[in-house]
């Protein structure tokens, strides 16, 4: 593997390591069933709601903070159309933790850290 993966193994990563029906735990309880991947976009169920993320927006913020940490709240400032529930256009806060249980099912992330409420967001330090 190259100092920084490339898109395409981003994805074939993806489509190897978490397969459609994939229940993951989500770090603030609950599940995320994987429902589809495409090689454009991913979606899943969280509670009673589909969410479709594009690929691209997943690998555009592991980019951005390889080998360093990435937190929701990180996501949230530099794509708010993604990741902020709260934004005009609205994107969707689940985005965050979604990304963060990604990563480590891709093996670029070894665990989920803090505890997702003001002052101690959920955060991941990725590999170099």
């Amino acid at each position: 593997m190259s100092s920084q993966m490339e898109f395409s193994e981003f994805k074939q990563k993806i489509r190897t390591s978490i397969p459609i029906g994939t229940i993951l735990d989500n770090p603030g309880g609950g599940t995320s069933t994987i429902l589809s991947c495409s090689s454009e976009a991913m979606s899943y169920r969280r509670r009673n709601s589909t969410i479709y993320v594009s690929l691209r927006d997943l690998f555009d913020g592991y980019v951005r903070f390889k080998g360093g940490s990435m937190s929701s709240n990180d996501l949230k400032v530099i794509n708010p159309s993604v990741f902020d529930s709260n934004a005009r256009p609205a994107g969707h806060s689940c985005n965050c933790t979604f990304l963060f249980m990604v990563l480590q099912k891709i093996g670029v992330v070894t665990h989920i850290q803090g505890h997702g409420v003001r002052g101690d967001p959920f955060f991941v330090v990725l590999k170099e």
